[in-house]
């Protein structure tokens, strides 16, 4: 090892070559992990090299043991966020982000949830460290003979090879990021490791992230997305079937059940001759059934749906908004309702500080959040406090504010892992699978949802009251292997009133679609949210379409650009704070 060191330390080129080898090695292994072991991932494989020698193009910078240091350190970090990737893209199907770095209130019992990832062969693109660390201890040896040496000219030479190793790198590395932003595959963000390289889509991103945090919208993104709301506009309007249902709502109290990883399978299915959810299928006889909806959050899950809800905006493309964003100025539901007399809170069985919902939910407009500090039982389970404790809290706390009220609860026990105690797994099924587990954990929410229902109905509280129900995500489709029926990405949308007589409307739509639709409900007139809320009603005429997440266009929009644009612009309008200027003025009467 001494004579290998030796020879690496007196070479100018042997370092950067056998960094850039190793990253290589690493980045193939790791889309070998991702994806499969065929011919086409290797030739991809290719697209590796352009922003791998960037990275390396530094190494010439330096002299002596300083190419040591900058081998390593750079070893060490693609290492350790390869490692991250293998165990991120298996939960969330995309490449580790450095938007996630700033969830720096990210609750520690997400690692639950997050452990069964791991894989034990991931751990390989970590083996090599322990080998370089100690050459690099070597190294010192070896300093005091090259500065020995003479080095006129030295500085010059570095600087140089510097120079044209970042500048040739650097156009091929813009080159095939042109080349491949306009390829279809793009638009889904399962394939980016693949087309930017694993190296190439890290960098990209560290660049995107820099860019948003000071990005100032000019006067011709602002005409753009003035120009996307005023197209979309056409999109809010209802069929006239519905035109009676504008303002069914308005002036009743709003109960919102953000139904953790519910899916549309679980609906009006049993198990071993049991039903799963016979409290949801009870009300279904009585509400707005929209069945045709799909997830579209992306890495921000959970706290995705409440922006979609809640603002009625896309999701940021990296990260969370409510990470990121949480300090700008929004349209919001809650908001909204608060100028108008309600009363908001918000419930949930988890840390206040978890996905910051403790900064974001006044921005919302939120008056109080009852967190699980706050909770008088806090029996746990898995993620957070018992959902038959959060319907308890809720009872109390509804009990104690003043109607109109807006109620937001946020369920917790359906969350991935599904591994209930067996004391609450209603249902008995047998085995102790992630299929059985999910199954047990939705039918011990619904329970729990029926006797928080029937214990309103017993206060008198139903007779004014509506309930918006709506699954985040997939659960076991998104996080598990499984042999239960298919869901294509559903989650019910529900809107019950005692009493109404029900219906489902299939038409395909998103979790962006529900403040657009909730809002006619409510008797919102469309001058009050048509430039600010992106989602179509779900009463609107036609089949409908949805964009998901990955880019994927489901059903037959009829200005397919429109759908696809939605996103970056929602991405401007989150990193640019487009509404500071719009709604502060317009909403300073909300807030008094």
């Amino acid at each position: 090892m001494d004579r290998l060191t030796k020879k690496l330390s007196d070479s100018k080129w042997a370092l950067a070559t056998l960094l850039g080898l190793i990253l290589y090695g690493k980045s193939l292994f790791l889309l070998f992990t991702l994806y499969e072991v065929s011919v086409r991932v290797v030739l991809l494989s290719l697209l590796s090299i352009a922003p791998i020698a960037l990275v390396v193009s530094f190494i010439f910078l330096f002299a002596g043991r300083g190419r040591w240091k900058y081998f390593f350190l750079v070893n060490v970090f693609f290492s350790v966020l390869f490692y991250a990737d293998m165990v991120y893209f298996k939960g969330l199907n995309q490449l580790f982000s450095v938007y996630v770095l700033y969830i720096k209130n990210i609750s520690f019992d997400f690692g639950s949830s997050a452990s069964g990832y791991f894989m034990s062969y991931d751990f390989v693109v970590l083996l090599d460290l322990p080998v370089f660390l100690l050459m690099l201890r070597k190294s010192r040896i070896y300093e005091k003979e090259q500065t020995l040496k003479p080095q006129w000219g030295g500085a010059l030479l570095r600087r140089t090879r510097f120079a044209v190793a970042l500048t040739l790198s650097g156009l091929l590395m813009a080159t095939q990021v042109m080349a491949v932003s306009g390829v279809e595959d793009m638009e889904n963000f399962e394939n980016h490791a693949l087309l930017l390289s694993p190296v190439g889509n890290h960098l990209v991103n560290m660049a995107s992230f820099v860019a948003e945090k000071v990005m100032n919208l000019t006067e011709d993104d602002r005409a753009e997305i003035r120009d996307w709301f005023e197209a979309n506009a056409q999109n809010l309007t209802a069929d006239e079937t519905h035109a009676e249902d504008f303002g069914v709502l308005k002036g009743k109290n709003i109960v919102v059940l953000h139904f953790e990883s519910l899916e549309n399978f679980v609906l009006q299915e049993t198990a071993d001759g049991q039903e799963i959810t016979p409290n949801l299928n009870r009300i279904l006889k009585e509400s707005y059934f929209f069945s045709g909806v799909r997830e579209q959050v992306r890495e921000g899950t959970s706290s995705d749906t409440e922006l979609m809800f809640n603002t009625g905006l896309y999701p940021t493309q990296k990260g969370s908004a409510f990470m990121s964003y949480a300090e700008n100025t929004y349209f919001a539901l809650p908001k909204l309702l608060k100028s108008q007399g309600y009363a908001t809170m918000t419930l949930h069985g988890d840390d206040a500080k978890f996905w910051n919902r403790d900064v974001m939910y006044p921005t919302l407009g939120i008056e109080r959040y009852i967190d699980e500090s706050l909770f008088e039982d806090k029996r746990y389970s898995g993620l957070g406090i018992l959902d038959e404790s959060l319907f308890q809290q809720s009872l109390l706390e509804i009990g104690r504010t003043k109607e109109p009220f807006y109620s937001y609860i946020m369920t917790v026990t359906s969350h991935t892992p599904f591994n209930l105690e067996e004391e609450y797994r209603y249902l008995g099924l047998p085995g102790d699978t992630a299929d059985a587990g999910y199954l047990e954990s939705i039918h011990y929410t619904d329970y729990h949802f029926g006797k928080f229902y029937e214990e309103l109905k017993k206060k008198g509280l139903l007779e004014n009251t509506a309930f918006v129900i709506f699954g985040d995500h997939e659960g076991i489709h998104k996080y598990h292997e499984t042999e239960l029926p298919e869901n294509d990405k559903k989650i019910p949308f529900i809107v019950h009133v005692p009493g109404m007589k029900g219906e489902e409307i299939d038409r395909i739509g998103g979790q962006i679609d529900m403040l657009p639709t909730l809002l006619y409900l409510l008797g919102e007139e469309e001058s009050t949210y048509g430039d600010k809320v992106m989602g179509t009603n779900l009463f609107h005429p036609g089949t409908g379409s949805v964009i998901l997440a990955s880019g994927e266009i489901i059903g037959d929009p009829e200005d397919p650009v429109h759908l696809q644009q939605a996103g970056i612009l929602a991405n401007k309008i989150l990193a640019g704070d487009y509404f500071k200027p719009l709604v502060e003025d317009a909403s300073s009467s909300l807030d008094d």
